[in-house]
């Protein structure tokens, strides 16, 4: 991850390798996310320069997080909703429907450019599978997830979902 070129790059490590050649990518590190990393990264009492960004506290030593499903059971419950309703595969889902309604120099960003940030050789997942719009349209220069453009929608819904964030 690069604070000062604004991206992150996937590539192989010594705690895993990659799936597929396309998998090796460089994506935007969109603002919002940056803040979220620079806190977590810099905000505790002694700042991490290296390593794992979420390292698995369950390991001896450092490790890598090898199964998330229990972290988000946990989450999901705080938030009101059933224990395996949450799973990463929505995460890419949410990107990519996000991404997609960004602006790349004013423009559409292409759903090309898309494909290659989730490390596919092609566009066909982004068209068939994970790029799927829902029916809030945001057009933005960025990918943000700010709850307040939902407020609408939401209702009662973001009174709870403020009161588990807090």
């Amino acid at each position: 991850m690069s604070f000062d070129r604004k991206t992150i790059t996937f590539r192989p490590n010594q705690w895993r390798g990659l799936k597929t050649r396309t998998s090796h990518r460089t994506v935007p590190l969109w603002p919002q996310l940056e803040a979220i990393l620079r806190e977590h990264l810099y905000g505790g009492d002694v700042p991490r320069v290296s390593g794992l960004l979420f390292p698995s506290t369950r390991v001896e030593g450092v490790g890598m997080i090898a199964d998330e499903r229990k972290m988000l059971d946990a989450i999901a419950e705080r938030a009101g909703w059933r224990k395996g309703e949450i799973r990463s595969k929505m995460f890419r889902h949410t990107y990519c429907a996000a991404r997609l309604q960004t602006l790349d120099r004013g423009q559409p960003v292409s759903p090309w450019t898309v494909a290659r940030e989730m490390g596919h050789g092609g566009r066909s997942l982004v068209d068939r599978v994970y790029g799927h719009l829902g029916d809030v349209r945001h057009r933005s220069e960025q990918v943000e997830y700010r709850v307040e453009q939902h407020e609408e929608a939401l209702g009662d819904q973001l009174v709870q979902l403020r009161a588990v964030g807090s």
